[in-house]
């Protein structure tokens, strides 16, 4: 019989709070087993320093394309695609983020805010009111409309990109034969965009993608491609989830949204708070230790499959005081949210920018904005980045 283990990721307690589990495992086993979704173990590192080190350290690989390698899930996998940066370990991971390095600078995403501040306002110009769904008609419309934007590609087909997102994130409901399908189509379309862009002048991340070089390499057309996919996921899936759960926090209570009416000066420190609390999706890709490494809460042995929580790092009373409050003002060491090390997130400056315009515009057009629905009452999805299905406003 296989051993009787908690299954990961745990689930979601009300509003999408963080369950008790990780409460305990902070306390008691902060190295212990869990079951993933695929059937195969690992260890869970829910502490900060842990964690820390299991995302910095070289010898923790990110290589499963051995046989016999551990999976998190069933089906169509991206956490082991070889020729994704997030799949590769150095020298390869090197050169590729260098290529792309020059991407999403603090400079360059400082360039794009102005245009991103138009997005947000014509966004909030475009609600029908007086009650919205702020997940489908302004997170997520804004998060595609930024990304691609950014990319150098506006005007992209949005739903076309949200029904591949939807089919390609893992959920637990669909075949591999639809995600195959849906992943082929989604390379053919960016293939297609690729090939409109190769030639035109732009500053888009894909025309920088297409031109960099570090000492004479460039990207492949496979890399270019299934990069090319990544971002477009990562981009506008993450951003819109943490946007749409960040807009039930800061008005469940409403004192939050209030505060920030009343300072928003605030915005930068509370949106890095909401990141920290509002993580959409628990785990980094899974990891196997190279050799045996000590831990400060432990020893991880050579070939044990390893995965790096984020949720429990963010919410560690040894970092953070009472943490489970939503402190707009927090000053305390940085969150997790978007790793750590050479992993550490691409987008992350882009993700800051959109959500401060985004939540600076609705403070500034909608002082008044309220939940037209019971905070308790909001459903909520079963895919790999839990947010709520949908999410109703008050305008005025």
């Amino acid at each position: 019989m296989a051993e009787e283990l908690d299954s990961f990721p745990f689930p979601q307690g009300p509003r999408g709070r963080p369950v008790e589990d990780y409460e305990h495992r902070l306390r008691e086993c902060p190295l212990g087993n869990v079951r993933l979704q695929s059937g195969d173990v690992a260890r869970l590192a829910v502490r900060y320093d842990d964690v820390v080190k299991v995302l910095s350290d070289q010898r923790f690989s990110r290589n499963l394309t051995y046989e016999g390698a551990p999976r998190q899930a069933d089906g169509l996998d991206f956490t082991v695609d070889p020729d994704i940066i997030m799949n590769m370990d150095p020298p390869r991971h090197t050169r590729l983020r260098r290529l792309l390095a020059g991407t999403l600078t603090p400079r360059k995403v400082e360039e794009w805010r102005p245009r991103v501040r138009t997005m947000a306002n014509k966004m909030i110009d475009g609600l029908d009111g007086p009650v919205v769904d702020v997940v489908s008609t302004v997170a997520f419309p804004f998060a595609v409309e930024v990304i691609s934007e950014v990319m150098g590609v506006p005007g992209i087909d949005a739903e076309r990109i949200r029904h591949w997102s939807d089919l390609l994130l893992p959920s637990g409901g669909l075949g591999i034969e639809e995600q195959t399908a849906a992943l082929m189509e989604f390379a053919a379309y960016c293939v297609e965009l690729i090939e409109q862009v190769r030639h035109l002048p732009g500053d888009g991340v894909l025309q920088t993608m297409i031109q960099a070089r570090y000492e004479g390499d460039r990207l492949t057309d496979d890399e270019l491609v299934r990069n090319t996919i990544g971002m477009f996921l990562a981009g506008h899936e993450t951003t819109g989830s943490v946007l749409s759960r960040a807009f039930l926090r800061l008005l469940a209570p409403r004192e939050h949204y209030d505060r920030l009416v009343a300072e928003p000066g605030l915005i930068p420190s509370a949106v890095e708070e909401l990141l920290r609390v509002e993580v959409p999706g628990d785990g980094a890709p899974l990891r196997v230790a190279l050799e045996d490494v000590e831990l400060a809460s432990g020893t991880i042995r050579k070939g044990e499959a390893v995965v790096a929580s984020f949720v429990g790092p963010n919410y560690d009373p040894a970092i953070y005081d009472a943490p489970r409050e939503l402190r707009l003002d927090r000053d305390e060491k940085a969150h997790l949210t978007f790793g750590r090390g050479v992993h550490f997130c691409l987008g992350a400056n882009l993700a800051r920018m959109e959500m401060q315009e985004l939540i600076g515009a609705f403070v500034d057009r909608h002082p008044d904005l309220s939940l037209a629905e019971d905070p308790d009452e909001v459903e909520w999805t079963d895919s790999a980045f839990k947010r709520p299905s949908r999410l109703l406003l008050n305008l005025r």
